[in-house]
Formats: structure tokens, sequence, C-alpha cells
């Protein structure tokens, strides 16, 4: 039954995020940063997309309420964390615009990474390349502890791992998927 389920979880995330899911934070409590300039609402520049940015139950912590392409909005539990000279969100589902209790049941809460850059009014976000961790494994050269389910790559290394792994390919081609822009706000 815990197979079935995060089955659904990471299939959904693969194919509709084109993110790698794990099973394990990128951060512990004590390397946490916390950044006020996120605070506000962010939007693509077509305004098809939407993040807003408030902070979360703690100091280290924000709530995001995510609006994609299609109007449906996400509310997600975001940390974010420092590797070297780069910055990444650690994100959770805390809420998801589903239907029906069945639904959510299914779903297990696993992390998302995405690599994020700050400059003035622009924040741009890229998500740890699917496609990219999926080649690795299949040339046997990811080096980080996974699993396959079904078609699905999902991360059970442990969070020093990961954090290592990403500091090691936060500059690597592919790696990460193409940036997205958002401008804050006015």
């Amino acid at each position: 039954m815990k197979r079935m389920m995060l089955v659904a979880v990471c299939a959904a995330a693969a194919v509709m995020f084109g993110c790698v899911p794990s099973l394990q934070p990128l951060y512990t409590g004590k390397d946490l940063v916390f950044e006020p300039k996120l605070i506000g609402t962010w939007a693509s520049a077509d305004n098809k997309q939407a993040l807003a940015f408030n902070k979360g139950s703690d100091d280290k912590s924000y709530e995001v309420l995510a609006t994609d392409e299609n109007g449906a909005v996400s509310k997600l539990d975001a940390h974010l964390v420092r590797l070297g000279n780069d910055l990444f969100f650690d994100t959770t589902v805390k809420d998801a615009d589903l239907k029906g209790d069945f639904a959510k049941f299914h779903l297990l809460p696993a992390h998302l990474f995405t690599k994020i850059t700050l400059s003035g009014d622009t924040l741009t976000y890229a998500a740890l390349n699917f496609d990219w961790i999926k080649k690795q494994n299949e040339a046997k050269k990811l080096a980080l502890r996974h699993e396959v389910i079904e078609d699905t790559v999902v991360l059970t290394a442990p969070t020093k791992e990961l954090r290592e792994f990403l500091r090691k390919n936060a500059g690597t081609a592919d790696a990460f998927q193409t940036p997205v822009e958002f401008k804050r706000k006015k």
C-alpha cells in the first residue's frame, strides 16, 4: 500500500513538474536561512504563474501559495538553504487543489529541490531536472541513493548526501531545468 502511494506521488510530481522527489529534506534546523526580501507576491512574465510568499510557522520557513498556469493553487511549506554560493528551496505540499480526501490520502510529503536566485525585484528558480537525473541513473552515474519506482527516480539519500550532491552539481549543465523568472508585484 505504501509503495502504491509513493508511486502515485512521484509519478504525479515527475510528470506535472518534471521534478525529482526526495524522501528526505535538504536542510537541518541549524542551516536554514530566511530572506525577508522574498515576502510578497511574484508573477511570471505572462502572469500565468504566481508565487505568494508569507512567513511560515517558524522564524525560518515560508508558506507559499503557488498558482500554476491552469489557475490551480497549492499551499507549500518552503525552507531556504544556502549551499556554498547557491540558494535552494526545499518545498513540500501543505495543501493542494485536490477534490476529496481520498486523493489526499494517497500523497506522501515528498521534498522537491529548486535552485533560486534573487536579484532586486527578480526571482528565478530552476527545479532539479528529472530528465537529467533519469539519464544519470540509466548510465549508472547517479552517485546518490535512490529507488526507481515504475519509471520515476525517487531520491532516498540522507540529508547530508543530498546537500553534497546539490552543492557538487549546482553548476552542472542540464542538472536543473531552464530557469523561470518572476517579477515582484507592486
